[in-house]
């Protein structure tokens, strides 16, 4: 988790999403990919953005794998993302564990004004 904001400061402070060919939205996807068993071990967290796969890759591409996804909306992106993890941990999901995701809907200040979380749960 610790690495996460920064992570965030960097792809967004930096420009790299205007550097996305192919992107088909304004929207911002975090990644949570590659776990190592449930959330309390190593994963893997992206960046990113959705792209319609043409253009040559610039950074990691990743494709969100299809399955059954329990879906959680916040219109308080100051609080309500860590309220929306605290709610996921203490449920009882059969989650999957291959990939969980994050997407942001930015206002027309840019910020997020929306946040969709996705997690994978069994069929």
């Amino acid at each position: 988790m610790r690495d996460i904001f920064p992570l965030w400061n960097d792809f967004l402070g930096n420009g790299k999403g205007e550097m996305i060919q192919g992107r088909i939205n304004t929207n911002y996807i975090g990644l949570y990919t590659d776990y190592d068993g449930d959330f309390t071990k190593p994963y893997s967290y992206l960046a990113g953005c959705e792209t319609n796969g043409s253009g040559m890759p610039v950074f990691t591409v990743k494709k969100i794998r299809a399955g059954s996804y329990a879906r959680f909306v916040t219109k308080d992106p100051e609080n309500g993302l860590g309220e929306i993890w605290n709610v996921v941990w203490s449920m009882p999901l059969k989650r999957t564990y291959i990939s969980d995701f994050e997407e942001y809907f930015p206002g027309k200040d840019g910020q997020p004004e929306e946040i969709h979380v996705y997690i994978g749960v069994e069929e």
